[in-house]
Parts: structure tokens; C-alpha cells; sequence
């Protein structure tokens, strides 16, 4: 923002609202917020990111206090910051979502942008309880996302409270350059669908020292979208951690192709699954070069499941068939779980290069592996003594077996 525009708003105050809420700047970037009744303050806020927009970008900050809004959009070259004992709460209003005929997501976005950030320390709640119950009265509801940005180049969310969204939290979708940091995620383990984090046909993502239990997926890759779009690639998680939820996935969608996950210094506890890919005939591309380590898992039901029969496809593009190679699993440490993990190819789909090293897990049951070729154990135990085919590791159709 130019100096003289600064000099001449700190002066005489830019009221965007005839509501107790109002906007002034504190230097020359960043336009202020205050929190107002219990109206909508949708024109307050969206004002503001439209002028910073304007004016070449800059910081809309909420100040301490509860701003109840409709749908925001975001545009590039802005911060949305909300701070320490501040929240942005979706409308508990489910029409309120609705701008002109359509649904919108809390935080959307439209063309494409650059330079989007929203952080603060503050929370972002999607007030997602009536969506729950109407979605668990009619499956076929459609729900809006919490924070729901695509074709976003250098996108960073970090230092937020996220939760209660309708369905999904997060989703950054076909941006490049994302990180995610210090975000913690929490919200009702029955509120359906409620991914936590999911990147989509993303490009060189970080998430990083993260909390998320959800009522469903952890964190959930997907490499499909719409039909045509590309995949993911280049995506590393590490040192977050996991409570209740369906575990840190890729898929179902994986007709895009992925390549390059990389996960270490993760914990899960009571996660239904760990590690997990799934995919299935009619949803499936190839899912190559995952690599995770350090890791460690208490009372997960199943610690590893990757698996081509996941369901049965929504997307049916003949013949997009599931496959992966080069799967990594370095210093894995497993107690009370129900099995040692489930690797699940197909006989037309064959599962390639599955390496395990350095891995303790105590279970209930011992370790299957169907449909695969070319898997390597060096120093795994599972329950108390070394892992052996046709003990505690149960195979089918798998070729090119080392070290069990």
C-alpha cells in the first residue's frame, strides 16, 4: 500500500461495516478487523481482503473476539491473520453458505492466485454440527469444504485451530508450493467425512508438526480429481501427530499418478489405520516411491494397508487399474494392534518392491501379503520373534522374497 494512502486512513479510519465491526490500518499492510455482534460480518472482512487485493496485498487481521460469517474469497497477495482468542465461525446458518445459486466453501477461491496465507493462532470453525445430521439423514447431501483453495502458487496455513468443518477441513487443490504448519485439527471422531488435511493434484507440499484427529482421514492424498487432471508429487509430512481418525492415506482417487511421498517422525494413536494406500479398478493409476520412517503407532487397528480393492470405483475410466512400486518402511515401531499389516495387490496388478527395515509391531494377528513381487524384510519382528513366510507373515501370489 502507498504511504499517502496509509497517512490518510490512519487518520480519518476505513468503517466497512455499519455494524460494530470496523477496519483500520495499522501501518502501511495490514488492515485490522474488529469483532462485532453476532450478525454476519462477511462485507466487513471480504471488503478488506479486497481493497489489500487492490492496493498491491497485504494483512487483514482479527482481532480478539468471534467474527460470524458466510463464504470468504480469497485473492492473492494476502494474509488473513486471526489472532490468539479470536474465531472465524462459519455461519451455524446452513443457508448462509449458499452465495447467489451456489454452495461455497468458508475459505474459497476463484482463477488463479499467488502469495495466499492464513495464520494467526486463533481458530476457524466451520459450525459443522446441522451439516452432520442432515448428511447422516441423506447421504447424498452436498457439503462445503472449510477451507477450500485451488490453483494457488506459494500457499502457506500455519499457527490455527481448525475444526467442526461440514466435511473436509483443508484442501489445497492443483496448487504448487504448499506448506502446512503447526495446524492443529479437531473434531468430533462421529462427524462423517471430515478429512482433516487433503492435498489434490498438488505439487511440492509440506506438512509439518501438525495434530489432527478427525472423523475421518488424518491426511488423505488424492491423485484423481476430476478426469483429466494430473497427479501429486512431492509431498513430505513430518513430525506430526495422528489421534483417532482413518489413518495418513493416499486415495482413494489415484488414477492421476503419484510419485514421491515421504513421512518421518510421526506418531498415531487409536487411529483406525496407519500407513495406508488405497485405490481400486476404475479409480486406479500408478502410486510409485513412497518412503516412510521413524514412525511410531499405539493400539492402531491396522498399521499398514495398502490395497487395490479398496472399493468399488466411483470413477470408472476403463481401464485405470491400481498400481505401485517402491514402497520404503524404515524404523517402525508397533504396539497393540489388531494385525501386522495387509499389502493387497491385485492378480492383474501386481504390487512391486515393498522394502521393510528396522520394524518391532506386537499384534493380534500376523502379516499378509498378496499379489506382490520383489519384497525385502531386513530385521523385522513381529510378535517377539523375526518375521517368516508361512508363520507370522502370510503370503499369496508374491514372488522374489528376501530375509523372511
Amino acid at each position: 500500500m502507498k504511504k499517502h494512502l496509509f497517512y490518510f486512513f490512519a487518520t480519518c479510519m476505513l468503517f466497512l461495516n455499519a455494524r460494530k465491526a470496523f477496519a483500520h490500518y495499522d501501518n502501511d499492510s495490514t488492515l485490522t478487523i474488529l469483532a462485532g455482534d453476532t450478525t454476519l460480518q462477511t462485507s466487513s472482512i471480504q471488503n478488506a481482503i479486497n481493497y489489500c487485493n487492490k492496493t498491491g496485498g497485504g494483512t487483514v487481521r482479527l482481532t480478539r473476539g468471534t467474527y460470524r460469517t458466510a463464504p470468504l474469497k480469497m485473492l492473492s497477495n494476502i494474509t488473513l491473520r486471526i489472532d490468539s482468542a479470536t474465531t472465524l465461525l462459519g455461519s451455524p446458518n446452513m443457508s448462509d453458505w449458499t452465495v447467489g445459486t451456489s454452495l461455497k466453501n468458508l475459505l474459497y477461491t476463484s482463477g488463479s492466485l499467488t502469495n495466499v496465507r492464513i495464520t494467526g493462532k486463533g481458530t476457524i470453525d466451520g459450525s459443522g454440527a446441522p451439516w452432520w445430521a442432515a448428511f447422516n439423514a441423506n447421504s447424498s447431501l452436498n457439503r462445503p469444504r472449510l477451507i477450500y483453495l485451488s490453483n494457488v502458487t506459494n500457499l502457506t496455513i500455519d499457527s490455527l485451530n481448525i475444526q467442526n468443518s461440514p466435511s473436509f477441513h483443508i484442501v489445497p487443490n492443483s496448487c504448487t508450493n504448499v506448506v502446512i504448519d503447526h495446524v492443529t485439527i479437531n473434531t468430533s471422531k462421529n462427524a462423517p467425512n471430515t478429512d482433516g488435511i487433503d492435498p489434490s493434484q498438488c505439487y511440492n507440499v509440506l506438512i509439518t508438526n501438525c495434530s489432527i484427529s478427525t472423523g475421518d482421514d488424518n491426511i488423505a492424498i488424492k491423485a484423481g480429481g476430476n478426469v483429466g487432471t494430473g497427479g501429486c508429487q512431492d509431498i513430505t509430512v513430518a513430525n506430526c501427530t495422528f489421534g483417532y481418525g482413518h489413518g495418513l492415506s493416499i486415495g482413494s482417487e489415484t488414477f492421476g499418478g503419484y510419485n514421491n511421498l515421504r513421512v518421518t517422525g510421526c506418531t498415531f494413536k487409536n487411529t483406525t489405520n496407519g500407513i495406508r494406500i488405497k485405490s481400486s479398478v476404475g479409480n486406479g493409476g500408478l502410486v510409485s516411491n513412497t518412503f516412510y520412517s521413524n514412525i511410531t503407532m499405539t493400539t492402531v487397528t491396522n498399521p499398514i494397508v495398502i490395497d487395490w480393492a479398496y472399493a468399488t470405483a466411483v470413477i470408472t475410466v476403463p481401464p485405470k487399474v491400481p498400481a505401485g512400486a517402491n514402497i520404503y518402511i524404515n524404523n517402525l515401531t508397533v504396539t497393540g494392534s489388531s494385525n501386522a499389516g495387509i499389502f493387497n495387490g491385485l492378480t492383474n496388478s501386481i504390487i512391486q518392491n515393498i522394502f521393510i527395515t528396522n520394524a518391532n509391531i506386537a499384534a493380534k494377528k500376523g502379516m499378509t501379503i498378496n499379489y506382490a513381487n520383489g519384497v525385502t524384510f531386513k530385521n523385522v519382528i513381529i510378535n517377539k520373534v523375526p518375521a517368516k513366510n508361512g508363520t507370522n507373515v502370510i503370503t499369496t501370489g508374491v514372488t522374489g522374497i528376501q530375509g523372511f
